[in-house]
C-alpha cells in the first residue's frame, strides 16, 4: 500500500488530512506530491490537456504510466466553491476525474466517456469539455475550475400563461334580476317595460331563465327570451351550455342564436391567461448573475441565474409589436445587454394550443318578439389550432337539412411586423353554390394599430341563418389606422365601402383627432363622409373637464348629415360604487331636448333612476328601478343589480353595522346577524373583501380582517370574517366573612371550560362568556359555585358582585 503524508497546518488542512488517513486505512490512496513539475508535457494529439496545461499546476504530468491517485478536495467552479469536499480521481495519464454527484452539483453537463472509480461510483474527465481550464493546489487542497457558460446545464424560468386559481365552490342558493321601467311622454301616455331574469345556481352550475314585458295603454305583454342551464369548467377552460344560446361564427362564417346544445372552450374562465404565444428569450452567464427583463423599456421583472446558458419563456407581454430587453449583470458588475423584438396577436394560438366550439339544435328566429319561434335543425363544428408559435389554422363545418358549408383559415405572422390571414368558404344550398373569400392584414404597435381586410361573397353563397328575403353581399373592404402623435395627441382615419348583389353599394369615410389639453382637459374631434350618392357628411367637437375623481362638464358641438348643427353643455357627477348619488344636467339648442336632468341612487338594495326632458313638444319623464333579490346561506337579500356577475354573502361574527369594503370601496353593510350582501364581483378573479377593525366593537375577537373571494359567474359565495364578539366581565368575590376570595384562587367558568385566576382584593377578569354561566371557585380553605349571569343592558365589560363565595372546607 502506498505511504501518505498528510501534515496539520491548519484546523482546516488537520479535518481534510484526518479525512484522508481514514480513506488510507481503507485501501484508498491520498497523495499530496511536494514537488511541482516543471514543465507540462501532453500526450499528442491530447487537445483538451493542451488547453488544461496551461492552468494545471503542482501535478506531476509527464508521467503517462504513474499511479493512479485520490485526493480530497474543496473545488471551486467559476468562483462558485460547491458545498461538500470532493473526491477527485488522478487517472494514470494525468487526467482527472470528478465523480457524477459532483457533476451535478456543479451543474456541469456530462462529457466523454462515463468512467468506473475505485468506490463503485462512476465519473467524467474534466479534460473532455471544451475550453474548460483547470487548477490543482495540492498544497491547499483545492481544485479551481474556470468552466466556459455553454458547458453548464440551461436552466429556464417559465411564467407560464397565467390565470387565476379555481374559483370557490358556489352553495345553492338563487336571485332575481329585475330593470323597471316607466315612461310618461309629453303627450301624456303612458308606457312601461322591464328586462326579468331569474338565476338558480348550485356548484354544479346556474339555471337561468330570461323575459321582457312591454306595454302601454293599448296592449301588454310578456316574451320569453332565454333559458338555459350553464356550467363552466375553469381548471380545462370549456363550457358547456344546455338550452337557448349563440354560437360561435369562426373565421368566415357569423354566430346565430338557437335552441340547443354547446361545448365550446372558454379563455375567459380563466382571466389573465395568454391564449397567444409568448416571447422567449435566451442568454448565457459565466457567472452568477443577476437579469432585468424590461418590456418596452419598463422594467417588468428581475431574478437571479445560475452559471451557464438560460432561458426565459413566456413573458407576458401587451398584444402587438414590441421589444424585450435582458440586462444581464454578473458578480462583478459587468453588464450585457441582450434585445429580441416580438409581435404578438390574440388571432394566434400558441403551439399546441386549440380553441374550439360545437354546436347542434334549433335555429332561433324573431328573437325578443316571439316566445318559441325554432326553425331548421343544423349541427356545426369549429376547432382552432396553434400549429407552431407563428401559425394558427381553423377549420369550421356547417350542416343542415338544405344547406351544408366548410371552409378554413390560416393565420400566421410576418416577421415581427404584422399578421396576415387568409380564409375562404363554400357553401351549397340546392341549386345555388358558392364560395366566401377573405384576406386580411392587421398590424399593432405601442404607438399605433392598423387594419386592412377584403371580402368577397359569391352570387350563390348563402350565409348562415340567412332569411330567404335577406339582401345578399358582394364585397365589403375595411381599413383602419391609428396612432399616438406628441404630447398625448392621437388621430385615426377608418374607410368602409360594401355593395350587394341587387346594385347597392355604401362607401363611408371617418377620422377622428384626440389632443389631451392643460388642467386635464380633453379635445375630441372628429368627421365622417359618405362617399357614395349621398354625398352627406357629419362631424363634432367635444371638450371635457374633470372636476375631482367623480363630476365631470363638457361642452359639445356637433353637424348631422342634414347639416343641423347642435350645441350642448352638460355637467355630471358619476355614482360611486357603493351607496350614493349620482346627476346629470345638460341644456341643449336641440328644439327636442333643450333642458335634460336625471338623477341615480344606489342604495344597499337596489338602484333608483329618474330622467326628465324638456322640449317644444313638452315634458316627458322617466322613472326605473334595478336591482336583485335572492337567498343565500340563509341570507334573504335585496341588492343592487348582480346581472351576469357575482356576490358574496359576508360574515362578520354577529355584529351589525359594520361597513364591508369591496377594493377598498365601502359595498354595505352587517345586519343584525353580522350579514351582508356585497354585490358586483368580478367572476374567476380574486376579489378582495375587508372590513376595518377600528369600526369593530372593543370587545371583539379579531383574527382576519381581509378575504379573497374568487366566485363562479351567476352565483354567490360566503365569504365568513374570523372575527367574534368577546363577552367579559370583572367579578369581585368575597367570603362569608366579608373579606375578599384570597388572590390565586380558581375560577373555572362553564360552559367554555376555561380556568382563570384570582387577583387582589377578591377580583377576577372572565372572559369570553355566554349570558348565562356558572362559575366553581376553588382555593385551599375554601371552595363554592356561582351562578353569573350578564346585564340585560349590554355593557361591553360590566362590573358584577361582589358576590359572597363561602362553603369553606
Amino acid at each position: 500500500m502506498p505511504t501518505t503524508t498528510c501534515q496539520t497546518n491548519s484546523g482546516v488542512l488537520r479535518f481534510k488530512r484526518t479525512l484522508c488517513l481514514l480513506l488510507t486505512v481503507s485501501h484508498f490512496v491520498c497523495a499530496f506530491p511536494v514537488r511541482s513539475a516543471s514543465s507540462d508535457k501532453v500526450p499528442p494529439g491530447d487537445k483538451h490537456n493542451q488547453a488544461n496545461s496551461l492552468t494545471s499546476s503542482k501535478i506531476d504530468r509527464t508521467k503517462p504510466g504513474q499511479d493512479q491517485q485520490t485526493l480530497l478536495l474543496e473545488v471551486t467552479i467559476n468562483t462558485r466553491k460547491l458545498a461538500d469536499i470532493i473526491r477527485v480521481e488522478i487517472l494514470a495519464d494525468g487526467r482527472l476525474v470528478l465523480p457524477v454527484d459532483a457533476w451535478h452539483e456543479a451543474r456541469l453537463r456530462p462529457a466523454g466517456e462515463k468512467l468506473a472509480l475505485p468506490d463503485s461510483k462512476q465519473g467524467y474527465t474534466l479534460d473532455a469539455v471544451p475550453g474548460l481550464q483547470y487548477k490543482l493546489d495540492t498544497g491547499k487542497l483545492a481544485l479551481d475550475i474556470n468552466a466556459p457558460a455553454e458547458a453548464f446545464e440551461a436552466s429556464g424560468f417559465d411564467d407560464g400563461r397565467g390565470g387565476e386559481a379555481p374559483p370557490n365552490k358556489a352553495p345553492p342558493g338563487f336571485y332575481f334580476n329585475y330593470n323597471l321601467t316607466g315612461i310618461r311622454s309629453a303627450d301624456s301616455s303612458l308606457s312601461y317595460g322591464a328586462i326579468l331574469e331569474g338565476v338558480v345556481f348550485n356548484s354544479m352550475g346556474s339555471l337561468v331563465a330570461k323575459g321582457v314585458m312591454r306595454g302601454d295603454d293599448n296592449q301588454h305583454e310578456l316574451i320569453r327570451t332565454d333559458t338555459y342551464w350553464q356550467t363552466d369548467l375553469p381548471s380545462s377552460m370549456e363550457t358547456l351550455v344546455l338550452g337557448d344560446t349563440i354560437g360561435s361564427g369562426g373565421a368566415w362564417s357569423r354566430p346565430v342564436r338557437f335552441g340547443g346544445i354547446r361545448w365550446a372552450r372558454n379563455f375567459a374562465l380563466r382571466p389573465g391567461y395568454f391564449s397567444f404565444p409568448l416571447p422567449s428569450i435566451s442568454g448565457s452567464a459565466a457567472l452568477p448573475s443577476t437579469i432585468d427583463v424590461l418590456i418596452n423599456n419598463q422594467r417588468q421583472q428581475s431574478q437571479s441565474v445560475n452559471t451557464g446558458p438560460f432561458a426565459l419563456n413566456n413573458i407576458p407581454v401587451a398584444t402587438g409589436a414590441g421589444e424585450v430587453n435582458l440586462v444581464l449583470r454578473d458578480l462583478l458588475g459587468v453588464e450585457t445587454l441582450v434585445t429580441q423584438s416580438y409581435y404578438t396577436s390574440p388571432r394566434l394560438l400558441a403551439a399546441g394550443l386549440s380553441d374550439f366550439s360545437f354546436e347542434a339544435g334549433l335555429l332561433r328566429e324573431n328573437y325578443g318578439s316571439q316566445s318559441f319561434d325554432y326553425s331548421s335543425v343544423f349541427a356545426a363544428g369549429t376547432w382552432r389550432q396553434g400549429l407552431n408559435d407563428a401559425l394558427t389554422g381553423e377549420a369550421r363545418l356547417e350542416l343542415q337539412q338544405h344547406r351544408q358549408a366548410a371552409g378554413i383559415e390560416i393565420a400566421g405572422l410576418l416577421g415581427h411586423f404584422a399578421v396576415a390571414r387568409a380564409a375562404a368558404a363554400y357553401s351549397g344550398a340546392g341549386d345555388e353554390q358558392g364560395g366566401h373569400y377573405i384576406l386580411g392584414l392587421e398590424r399593432r404597435s405601442i404607438v399605433s394599430a392598423g387594419s386592412l381586410q377584403w371580402e368577397y361573397f359569391d352570387r350563390g353563397y348563402t350565409q348562415f341563418g340567412a332569411s330567404s328575403n335577406e339582401t345578399r353581399p358582394r364585397d365589403r373592404f375595411t381599413a383602419g389606422y391609428g396612432m399616438s402623435l406628441f404630447l398625448g395627441a392621437s388621430v385615426g382615419v377608418s374607410y368602409l365601402s360594401q355593395s350587394s348583389w341587387n346594385g347597392d353599394r355604401f362607401e363611408l369615410a371617418s377620422a377622428n383627432l384626440g389632443v389631451s389639453l392643460p388642467w386635464n382637459m380633453y379635445l375630441n374631434a372628429y368627421a365622417s363622409k359618405q362617399l357614395d350618392e349621398d354625398k352627406g357628411w357629419s362631424g363634432g367637437l367635444n371638450l371635457s373637464l374633470p372636476l375631482g375623481s367623480q363630476r365631470t362638464v363638457s361642452a359639445s358641438s356637433n353637424r348631422d348629415s342634414d347639416g343641423r348643427i347642435i350645441n350642448a353643455l352638460q355637467a355630471s357627477q358619476s355614482v360611486s360604487q357603493g351607496p350614493g348619488l349620482g346627476w346629470r344636467l345638460r341644456v341643449s339648442d336641440d328644439s327636442s331636448q333643450q333642458l335634460q336632468a336625471g338623477g341615480t341612487l344606489n342604495t344597499n338594495y337596489g338602484q333608483l333612476n329618474v330622467d326628465a326632458n324638456q322640449g317644444k313638444e313638452g315634458t316627458s319623464l322617466r322613472l326605473g328601478a334595478n336591482g336583485s333579490v335572492g337567498w343565500l346561506r340563509g341570507l334573504p337579500f335585496a341588492t343592487r343589480n348582480i346581472g351576469q356577475g357575482s356576490f358574496a354573502v359576508v360574515k362578520v361574527g354577529e355584529i351589525e353595522d359594520v361597513p364591508v369594503y369591496r377594493s377598498n370601496q365601502i359595498s354595505a353593510s352587517t345586519n343584525s346577524s353580522g350579514m351582508a350582501l356585497v354585490p358586483n364581483l368580478l367572476p374567476y378573479q380574486q376579489n378582495k373583501i375587508t372590513i376595518d377593525p377600528g369600526e369593530l366593537p372593543f370587545d371583539t375577537e379579531i383574527k382576519g380582517v381581509k378575504e379573497m373571494a374568487l366566485p363562479y359567474a351567476r352565483s354567490g359565495i360566503l365569504v365568513e370574517f374570523p372575527v367574534r364578539r368577546s363577552h367579559n366581565a370583572l367579578v369581585v368575590l368575597h367570603q362569608p366573612n366579608g373579606k375578599p376570595v384570597p388572590g390565586g384562587a380558581r375560577v373555572t367558568v362553564t360552559p367554555n371550560g376555561m380556568t382563570f385566576i384570582v387577583a387582589k382584593r377578591g377580583q377576577v377578569y372572565l372572559t369570553d362568556l355566554e349570558s348565562d354561566n356558572r362559575i366553581a371557585v376553588q382555593w385551599p380553605d375554601g371552595h363554592c359555585d356561582l351562578a353569573i349571569t350578564l346585564p340585560a343592558d349590554g355593557q361591553p365589560e360590566p362590573r358584577i358582585g361582589p358576590l359572597t363565595c363561602g362553603n369553606p372546607r
